[in-house]
């Protein structure tokens, strides 16, 4: 027991002197090597091995030893002479040691602060991302995607972790290319310090991947300290959470920052998505840069053609609207004439793919005239029974806008377990659509039958604001929506189910059911603002779509448009669509709806020269005022 209290004595002392710094180490290793020489000599001098130096001279031939010197060279001359040369080398060493010392303190510095993420960025024309987020990956994967196109690119993110923690967390999720370089720095965004060794007066964009509001206006504040910014008007693009928040950032943005209001997007989203499953899944693939994407385009050989025509001038690209007089109209009539400063609004692979055919023979309305459905089935819509469980921001815009997209005689049912909810409810006054609140458990199958959820035709699952973590919140969703499942089969009931998740691999794991929707509300929000960073316009057309107001995206059976039984171009269909004036820009294959490698069985932007045949249950992917 003694024996192990001087164990951690002895271990206690060496641990304190290491902590006093370098002086004390060296002096204690110092005191060490002393010991170990006397020892040494004691031993050799005892034995009588070397019978030429007496006790002191063989302490000093060894003590000399230890220090680096020749032990001949230090046993010759006087005893005066010894202590000269030793101290004229021990100034040589301690000199030599500064050098090096210094020389090894330097190179170990620059290598810290690079690891660190603290030297500055030499680039231009490169886009800067302020803010480190776990779903960062996506802004950077898809900004990747969207360089493909260019010999070089570069990436430069700035987040409050360590660049090392960054690049590690990171490695696993980015698809790196050879042609986009990635740089991680360590820093804060409202820092101008800081934001001035990113280069980003030559950005080509700044991305504010910033959730607090707050934060988002002090990181603009700090950009605009840099006046390169504004002179070389360098796009910024942000995310702002609560609307209420909006004038103040807009004022701070002086003009120059494109906003997405993040629960007024999601929440209109959330919206159309829930009433028309796939909705989500077509504009997350209208938002990836690796499938086709929107363009605004100039097309003086079409000024003068109406709506229609230049539907009908593109084999791989996909009219869906024009800016005119700066005002996007998505699916305009089809008479509608373009002008000389009028753009298209396409959906294409890339800009080099829109060119107009070179066969516009195929344009001739005869030849289609026997595969067109001519007789129109007016579109009646049932009454919903529609359950929105769970609570969050974007809950309000969601009843806001299901007032305008639900058929008469609908009912809303509400249940959640948040205060907010219940005090919200309590005050509002809808005459249009009765709303019932039920305040309870979700997650409780017994709570969800006691509201009769068996009779719904449409159920929203949003993700609950009653958790932060990410996980967490997923998870909630998971228990209700087993729960949901459970009972549909067990009343065999239909109805459907969108449910809001964060993670997109919660989504895969939870996803079974072709009935089934997804709205990755995280995914949706960083694929827009890697759009904006590239486009600021997309911002005017995403907006004018989710409006309640004016066109909308709509699924319909293709079975109603043309005849199925034979091979047909998608051509004959956008000419039937264009007689309920829609706007045809895709199709949903059944057989493929559960498969995620053929996007859910969504097609847009279709090749409108290939004959393709279409059965009974495949949908078309409209643009439609109702």
């Amino acid at each position: 027991m003694k024996t192990s209290n001087n164990k951690d004595k002895i271990l206690y002392a060496i641990d304190n002197t290491i902590a006093k710094g370098s002086f004390s180490i060296i002096i204690a290793l110092f005191v060490v090597v002393i010991l170990i020489i006397i020892i040494l000599s004691l031993f050799i001098w005892s034995l009588g091995s070397n019978p030429n130096f007496g006790l002191m001279d063989q302490f000093w031939v060894y003590f000399n030893s230890g220090i680096g010197r020749d032990a001949e060279l230090a046993a010759v001359g006087t005893w005066t002479y010894r202590l000269t040369s030793f101290l004229v080398g021990i100034v040589a060493i301690f000199f030599s040691s500064i050098v090096i010392g210094s020389i090894v303190n330097g190179i170990s510095s620059k290598i810290t602060e690079l690891r660190e993420g603290k030297s500055k960025v030499i680039e231009s024309n490169h886009t800067v991302i302020l803010g480190w987020s776990e779903s960062l990956y996506i802004i950077i994967n898809e900004l990747i995607e969207a360089n493909k196109s260019e010999s070089s690119s570069c990436i430069v993110v700035l987040g409050n972790e360590s660049n090392v923690e960054m690049i590690n967390k990171a490695s696993n999720s980015i698809n790196y290319d050879k042609k986009t370089k990635i740089i991680f720095r360590s820093g804060s965004s409202t820092s101008p310090d800081d934001l001035l060794k990113l280069s980003i007066g030559h950005a080509k964009s700044i991305i504010i991947n910033i959730d607090d509001d707050i934060e988002v206006v002090k990181t603009m504040l700090a950009i605009f300290k840099n006046k390169s910014v504004k002179k070389n008007n360098i796009p910024i693009v942000c995310k702002i959470n609560d609307s209420l928040n909006m004038p103040v950032a807009r004022i701070a943005g002086e003009g120059l920052v494109d906003f997405l209001p993040v629960y007024n997007f999601i929440g209109r989203v959330n919206a159309q998505a829930c009433l028309h499953p796939g909705i989500a899944e077509v504009l997350l693939d209208l938002l990836d840069f690796s499938g086709s994407e929107i363009y605004f385009h100039n097309e003086e050989s079409l000024v003068g053609k109406t709506y229609k025509e230049t539907m009908l001038s593109y084999d791989t690209s996909c009219v869906v609207g024009i800016v005119k007089n700066d005002k996007i109209s998505i699916n305009p009539d089809a008479q509608e004439i373009i002008g000389k400063k009028d753009k298209l609004i396409l959906l294409s692979l890339d800009n080099d793919c829109i060119k107009i055919n070179d066969n516009p023979s195929h344009t001739n309305d005869e030849s289609d005239k026997k595969l067109i459905i001519s007789d129109q089935k007016k579109i009646y819509e049932e009454p919903k029974n529609f359950y929105l469980l769970g609570w969050n921001n974007a809950a309000t815009i969601i009843l806001d806008d299901l007032v305008g997209y639900l058929p008469d005689n609908s009912v809303i049912n509400i249940a959640n377990g948040s205060q907010v909810a219940e005090k919200y409810l309590s005050s509002l006054d809808s005459k249009e659509i009765p709303i019932k609140y039920t305040k309870g458990d979700i997650r409780d199958r017994v709570f969800l039958e006691s509201i009769e959820v068996h009779n719904a035709t449409n159920i929203l699952l949003l993700r609950s604001s009653l958790f932060e973590d990410h996980e967490k919140a997923d998870a909630a969703t998971l228990f209700t929506l087993i729960n949901l499942r459970e009972i549909r089969q067990e009343n065999d009931s239909n109805f459907t189910i969108v449910s809001e998740v964060l993670n997109e691999k919660n989504a895969d794991l939870i996803s079974i059911k072709k009935s089934d929707d997804f709205v990755m509300s995280e995914k949706i929000i960083n694929l827009m603002l890697s759009q904006l960073s590239e486009n600021a316009s997309l911002g005017e057309f995403f907006n004018e779509l989710m409006q309640p107001k004016g066109s909308e995206i709509y699924f319909r059976n293709i079975s109603d448009y043309v005849d199925i039984n034979q091979e047909i171009k998608f051509t004959t269909i956008i000419k039937s669509a264009l007689l309920r004036s829609e706007t045809a820009f895709g199709f949903r294959l059944n057989n493929e709806r559960n498969s995620k490698s053929n996007h859910f069985g969504i097609h847009l932007n279709p090749d409108k020269s290939i004959k393709r045949k279409f059965e009974k249950d495949d949908e078309l992917i409209v643009f439609a005022k109702e």
